[in-house]
């Protein structure tokens, strides 16, 4: 029987065959059209997905073809990756030219010299593994989302494979790390944020005292209420969208996927640049506040122009900065603060 077969293989292959490649192909003459190029076009062209039955067993592995796929790469590629690279350079932009024509506002009494306690060990720390974890899942995702039209002209296929397999394996492995500081961020920093809407409302009329009237605000003012709230229930969207595509094991269809890719874009990118300002006045805009979230004290002089009604709760609390840096043996006033970057 073998023998047999092997036989007829070797006939058929021997048997001058005709070249379907394209349609209008012509052979010794005659001209032959593609059979399969009108049935795969009629396919591409349906509304809905063609079904039929296989052994292999998993969620669309029935679907001859899925439609929606080359519609969804065309979306992605032409409208959501532009708008989303608009929308950084956008901001990046403002943030420059807010830099250039406002600069690092200061502390208008300078520094008392004296500290009061903001911000505990724990919120620290559950700040700064979410920012850095956010930091890094931002730079993949950038790179994910934009290299392939910026990186590969620059660098070429080859090395934007090993970036991108790289920064790959670090977003997925990172997302879930991301979603339990953020938990921790909740819990640590929800009391002090639920709204106030008279002095929030007041203190955002004023622009947050940033053009020259005084904004009074307790533990936190309403732009940092608005960051809080932003990060949380954004950062949710983006965990929950970043879980299922993780983790394909849920039975999410193609469609499913793609809507989700959609919201997980989305979203990533409104924290991102929300997060540029936030990132901005937290470091460069405001004298005194990265040493804040560094050490946990704030001078005197800063809880009263930034949060005066909070101070007033807290101002018995205040020590001597020497006293303060001999007990805890820290230096609560870094010497790059005072420095105009």
């Amino acid at each position: 029987m073998l023998k047999v077969l092997s036989l007829l293989i070797l006939l058929w292959m021997l048997v001058p065959q005709v070249s379907y490649a394209a349609v209008g192909t012509k052979v010794d003459g005659v001209s032959y059209e593609n059979p399969g190029a009108q049935l795969w076009r009629d396919v591409r062209q349906r509304d809905t997905e063609i079904q039929g039955s296989t052994q292999i067993k998993g969620m669309d592995s029935n679907v001859w073809m899925n439609v929606t796929g080359e519609a969804w790469r065309q979306y992605r590629m032409l409208n959501l990756i532009p708008k989303a690279g608009i929308a950084i350079l956008l901001t990046l932009a403002i943030a420059i030219l807010f830099r250039l024509i406002r600069g690092t506002v200061k502390l208008q009494a300078g520094r008392a010299g004296k500290k009061i306690l903001r911000f505990t060990f724990n919120q620290r720390m559950a700040h700064w593994s979410s920012a850095i974890l956010f930091v890094l899942l931002s730079l993949t995702g950038i790179i994910l989302l934009f290299g392939r039209s910026t990186l590969i002209p620059l660098i070429g296929a080859e090395s934007f494979s090993y970036i991108a397999a790289t920064a790959k394996t670090l977003h997925d492995y990172l997302g879930p790390a991301f979603a339990v500081s953020m938990i921790l961020l909740f819990i640590l920093f929800v009391k002090g944020n639920q709204l106030a809407l008279k002095n929030d409302l007041n203190w955002i009329l004023k622009g947050g005292g940033m053009f020259g009237k005084h904004a009074s605000a307790d533990r936190y003012n309403a732009g940092e209420k608005g960051w809080f709230w932003l990060a949380t229930l954004v950062g949710a969207v983006i965990i929950v969208s970043g879980l299922v595509l993780d983790f394909p094991i849920f039975q999410q269809n193609r469609v499913g996927m793609e809507f989700y890719h959609l919201l997980h874009t989305i979203a990533a990118t409104t924290m991102i640049v929300a997060s540029l300002g936030h990132i901005y006045m937290g470091t460069v805009g405001l004298e005194g506040t990265l040493e804040v979230m560094k050490t946990g004290y704030c001078d005197v002089n800063w809880a009263k122009e930034h949060h005066d009604l909070w101070y007033q709760k807290v101002a018995d609390t205040a020590v001597d900065e020497s006293e303060l840096e001999q007990k805890t043996g820290v230096k609560t006033t870094p010497k790059s603060s005072n420095a105009t970057v």
